[in-house]
C-alpha cells in the first residue's frame, strides 16, 4: 500500500475578515483576503502602510488581542483548520510551526532579558531540551544568522546591539524551533542599504537551507523583485492584484500597482528627476467608498469604478487583479472591460 503523500500546500486562507471596534466606528483592516501558499515558496505581500498587510500577517498567527477584535473565516495550516483553535492550542504552533520576524526587533526583543535566554526560551518549551543542549543550539544559530562572537552576544542585551545585529538575533530567535512557515514583516525598516541586502540574503538562505515556506511583507515592489515567487498587492484591506512575479512586473493590470512600480526610484533616471508619489490618501477603513477602493487616486477611474466594486478577474492563469478597466485594456464608454478576461473566485491561487 502507498503510503499518502505530503501536500504541497501548506497555509490556504479564505475570506479572512478581521475588524477592530473603536470609538469612531468598525475599521476593516482585512476584508476578505483568500491566498494560498506552497511548501518552500516565498509570497510577497506588498502595499502602503495601513493597507492590512501586517494586520493580515498577525491574523494568520493569531496574534491579535481579543479584545474588541474579530477575526472570521479559514486558515487551513498543514491540511489542519487553525482558526476555531483555543489561544492555548494556537500557541503551541507559534515557533514550532510558525514564526514572525517583527519589524521593530528592538521592541520586539524583551530589553531586560539577555539574548541567551530569549533565544533558548523557544527551545526548551517546544522542543523539550536541557540548558546546556539550549545553550549549544543557540550558539549556532548565531553562528547561522552571521552574528560574530556567539558566546558574547549570548550574555548581552538588546540595547549594546546594533541595529542590524538586533534584526540577525531576531531572525534566530524565529528560526530557533525550525518552523515551516516565517512571516517576515518589514524586515528591514530603518536599516541602512547594505544591511538590508545582507538581511535580505540571509533570510533566502536560511530558507533554501531549511525548505521553508515564506510570507515577505514589504512597502516596497523592489524588495520582493527577485525574492518572491509571488505577489500579492494589498490596498485598503483588499487583494488587488496577485501573480507570479515575473508575470506581474510583465504584464501589470492594476491601475495601484502601476503606480506602485512607478513610485520606486531608478538609478538610470537623471540626476534631480522627480520622484513620483500616488496623488491623494488611501480611504477610511471605517466607511470605504462603494465602487472602487482606489477609484479616488485613479487616473483611469470612470463613472463606474465609483459605483461598482470591481470584483478579482483572472487574465491569465494565477493572474488575479480587482479593477474594471485594467492597464493595457482600452476603456469602452459601456463600462465593460477585456471580454476576454472572465471573473474568478475570490480564493483562487
Amino acid at each position: 500500500m502507498t503510503a499518502p503523500t505530503e501536500s504541497e500546500t501548506l497555509l490556504e486562507v479564505t475570506d479572512l475578515r478581521t475588524r477592530f471596534r473603536t470609538p469612531a466606528g468598525t475599521v476593516r483592516a482585512v476584508d476578505g483576503v483568500s491566498l494560498t501558499l506552497d511548501r518552500g515558496r516565498t509570497l510577497g505581500i506588498v502595499g502602503e502602510s495601513g493597507s492590512g498587510k501586517s494586520v493580515l500577517s498577525r491574523s494568520i498567527m493569531g496574534l491579535l488581542p481579543k479584545r474588541n477584535v474579530t477575526c472570521e473565516g479559514s486558515i487551513v495550516y498543514d491540511g489542519r483548520e487553525i482558526s476555531s483553535l483555543p489561544p492555548a492550542e494556537r500557541r503551541k504552533l507559534w515557533g514550532a510551526d510558525m514564526a514572525m520576524v517583527f519589524q521593530d526587533p528592538m521592541t520586539a526583543l524583551n530589553p531586560v532579558i539577555r539574548i541567551g535566554r530569549q533565544i533558548t526560551e523557544g527551545l526548551r518549551f517546544h522542543l523539550g531540551l536541557d540548558r546546556r543542549t539550549a545553550n549549544e543550539n543557540a550558539l549556532a544559530l548565531l553562528r547561522s544568522v552571521g552574528i560574530p562572537e556567539p558566546e558574547r552576544r549570548m550574555k548581552q542585551y538588546p540595547h549594546e546591539l546594533s541595529g542590524g545585529m538586533r534584526q540577525r538575533i531576531m531572525i534566530a530567535v524565529a528560526l530557533a524551533c525550525g518552523p515551516k512557515l516565517l512571516f517576515a514583516d518589514e524586515p528591514t525598516t530603518a536599516l541602512d542599504v547594505t544591511v538590508q541586502a545582507q538581511i535580505l540574503n540571509l533570510l533566502a538562505r536560511q530558507q533554501r537551507e531549511r525548505n521553508m515556506a515564506m510570507v515577505l511583507v514589504t512597502h516596497d515592489l523592489g524588495v520582493v523583485a527577485g525574492r518572491a515567487d509571488d505577489i500579492a498587492v494589498m490596498y485598503a484591506g483588499q487583494i488587488v492584484e496577485k501573480a507570479p512575479t515575473a508575470t506581474l512586473f510583465a504584464n501589470v493590470r492594476m491601475p495601484y500597482t502601476e503606480a506602485l512600480l512607478a513610485s520606486i526610484p531608478k538609478l538610470d533616471e537623471p540626476r534631480r528627476t522627480r520622484l513620483k508619489a500616488i496623488p491623494g490618501r488611501p480611504p477610511s477603513l471605517i466607511d470605504p467608498p462603494p465602487g472602487c477602493r482606489f477609484a479616488p487616486r485613479c487616473p483611469y477611474a470612470q463613472e463606474r469604478c465609483h459605483r461598482e466594486a470591481p470584483p478579482l478577474r483572472e487574465s491569465e492563469p494565477g493572474h488575479v487583479y480587482r479593477c474594471w478597466y485594467p492597464v493595457g485594456v482600452e476603456p469602452r464608454r459601456d463600462g465593460a472591460a477585456d471580454r476576454t478576461d472572465t471573473p474568478t473566485p475570490t480564493g483562487a491561487r
